[in-house]
């Protein structure tokens, strides 16, 4: 392999936690009912667009009127607020990331005034050379592949040279739909019991269960 692609929250970065932990909060004053599991497994890996009209459905679904006007500017900019105020790297992410020697890239459903934040605070901008793609970046989000295709676009390695690593059921269906390589990683604190099952489904070849796996994996593609 040529190339290896992040996904950025809750592979690099713990910030599923967080933002889960606001779109809850955000949810209860909304006055909707929800399954705290399914959701995070149906908005997991969404760019702002597609979460904002999925969970402006649901709103429309239970209520009968539209989300507020401004709810989604308030509840993104909540969450901005507090992942970049607070900085977890997922245990080990930063060795990882640097354990591959070869190119490599981020490609994150995160806003990119938000991506840019993090990947800086994480010490890694000048790790992936600038090679940092957000959703903001495409037309279309993951689960489309665009994202991905754009990351090996601006890398100029084919698709099929790629590997990407994704925490998300919406990440690996993206990475697959681009003719990549995907590894499904588990060892985010915001993953679920069965996160590796529903990733091997969504398509994942393999399934890591925590950043030590990931880098000793990625040194063997090195050699």
């Amino acid at each position: 392999m040529d190339a290896v692609i992040f996904d950025c929250d809750g592979v690099l970065i713990d910030s599923e936690t967080i933002a889960h932990e606001v779109e809850v909060e955000a949810m209860k004053r909304l006055g909707l009912l929800f399954d705290s599991h399914a959701n995070n497994a149906k908005f997991q890996g969404l760019a702002v667009r597609d979460w904002s009209a999925a969970l402006d459905a649901e709103h429309r679904a239970q209520l009968g009127v539209p989300l507020p006007e401004g709810a989604i500017q308030r509840i993104s900019a909540e969450i901005t607020r507090r992942v970049l105020a607070d900085i977890r790297p997922i245990i080990g992410a930063v060795d990882a990331a640097r354990a591959f020697g070869g190119l490599k890239a981020i490609a994150s459903s995160s806003p990119k005034v938000e991506l840019h934040g993090k990947v800086r605070g994480l010490g890694l901008w000048d790790v992936f050379d600038g090679h940092v793609y957000s959703g903001d970046d495409v037309a279309n989000g993951k689960p489309a592949p665009d994202l991905f295709l754009l990351a090996a676009e601006r890398l100029s390695v084919q698709p099929r040279r790629c590997i990407v690593i994704e925490d998300s059921v919406n990440g690996v269906k993206a990475g697959a739909a681009a003719g990549m390589t995907v590894w499904g990683f588990v060892g985010g604190p915001h993953c679920l019991p069965d996160q590796g099952e529903r990733l091997s489904g969504a398509g994942a070849v393999r399934v890591l269960p925590h950043m030590g796996a990931v880098a000793a994996a990625l040194r063997l593609l090195a050699r």
